[in-house]
């Protein structure tokens, strides 16, 4: 080592020594602890742990004269640490969707807790803003299940369960209950076979067909179709599914529900507005019968439009727009003499509009002279 007492014989290793490397560290035991569904490591959801554990370190207090240790502190001004999902996502790269779900995921693995207030900024008062509490008992069962009694095989044993829950058509969820605490949070799409795909296809010009029921050759979809041979094909897909689901068409219809609260992030809003729940219920019951409907024509805006477009706009909808729409919704003075249609409407506009709308709100709030 240069300029050094010792050496390890290795020139990497002495000029590596050199470095003060610090930050945020990540046991390997969390790589069989922290695990997904299908028993792989939720790598996001640990860097992310791994980032909040460090903020819940204390600082030392040193005294400049003797350098010892006086007092500790923590690093962050309020009781619990702030963080919003766009700060993590920008971060470490992820998007704010994956974010959300790693966040959401460490809450229901009992880490973290999601605490939600509404504080004053420059006179401005902000509305559930996101703090983070650090659960240490839960925390210490992670990272020495040996010592705390918990057996790793258990976590992906319990994931595993909770996996074949969801799998099973005839499984009865509990909504108030059950619904939060057991229901997986999908990270990300993994690639499956064809026989795994969504509900309703990502087309926006078709409307919804049931996984089961395979495509004829009229169905088939190309530039060369016109209009007319479209809709022929659109009232043959229908009759099949009808057929197809004869026996049982409630399941078509929960697989299209599913779906959809995958597509939103449900169980993300479920947590985050639990007095919004009832709203948010009628929202998704309303957007699956419009993308399970085989009509020719949706009545939007007092305006018939084609089946097709409204289904397009609706699969546009995710966890913004639907926010958006709770907020408008609430905050409408006047009476609304036909719900449905005021939620039809909003649902279908709510894609267009969601970021004009805080566009004008940012503008209108910087306007407000700062006391």
């Amino acid at each position: 080592m240069n300029g050094g007492i010792y050496s390890t014989g290795n020139e990497i290793v002495d000029e590596n020594a050199k470095l003060n490397i610090s930050g945020n560290i990540i046991p390997q035991v969390w790589y069989r602890t922290i695990i997904r569904e299908s028993g792989k490591p939720n790598l996001t959801a640990i860097i992310i742990l791994a980032d909040i554990v460090y903020w819940y370190k204390p600082t030392e207090i040193r005294d400049e004269g003797t350098g010892q240790v006086i007092g500790v502190r923590k690093k962050f001004k309020s009781d619990l640490l702030q963080r919003s999902y766009q700060q993590i996502s920008e971060q470490f790269g992820i998007s704010k969707k994956e974010a959300t779900n790693a966040v959401v995921f460490l809450e229901k693995l009992g880490v973290v807790k999601r605490v939600f207030r509404t504080i004053s900024m420059n006179g401005i008062v902000v509305n559930n803003v996101l703090y983070l509490e650090l659960i240490v008992d839960r925390l210490k069962e992670l990272t020495y299940p040996e010592e705390t009694g918990a057996d790793p095989v258990s976590f992906e044993k319990r994931r595993e369960k909770s996996k074949a829950e969801k799998i099973s058509p005839h499984t009865v969820i509990e909504e108030e209950i059950h619904f939060v605490e057991e229901r997986a949070v999908p990270f990300q799409r993994e690639r499956v076979s064809p026989f795994k795909e969504g509900a309703y296809p990502h087309r926006e010009t078709e409307p919804w067909i049931p996984k089961e029921v395979p495509q004829t050759d009229s169905g088939q979809t190309n530039t060369e179709i016109t209009t007319k041979t479209t809709a022929e094909s659109t009232q043959k897909n229908t009759t099949e599914m009808v057929n197809g689901y004869r026996d049982n068409p409630i399941l078509s219809y929960q697989a299209a529900e599913e779906q959809f609260k995958d597509q939103i992030d449900y169980d993300a809003i479920w947590i985050d507005r639990p007095f919004d729940r009832k709203l948010l219920n009628e929202i998704v019951g309303l957007a699956v019968d419009v993308l399970t409907s085989n009509a020719k024509t949706i009545r939007v805006n007092q305006e018939e439009r084609p089946l097709g477009i409204v289904q397009g706009m609706y699969k546009k909808l995710d966890k913004f727009t639907v926010e958006y729409v709770i907020d408008s919704i609430k905050q409408c003075t006047r009476k609304a003499n036909n719900i449905r249609a005021v939620l039809l409407t909003a649902l279908y506009n709510a894609t267009l509009t969601a970021n004009s709308y805080i566009s004008n709100l940012f503008a209108y709030q910087e306007a407000i002279p700062q006391t």
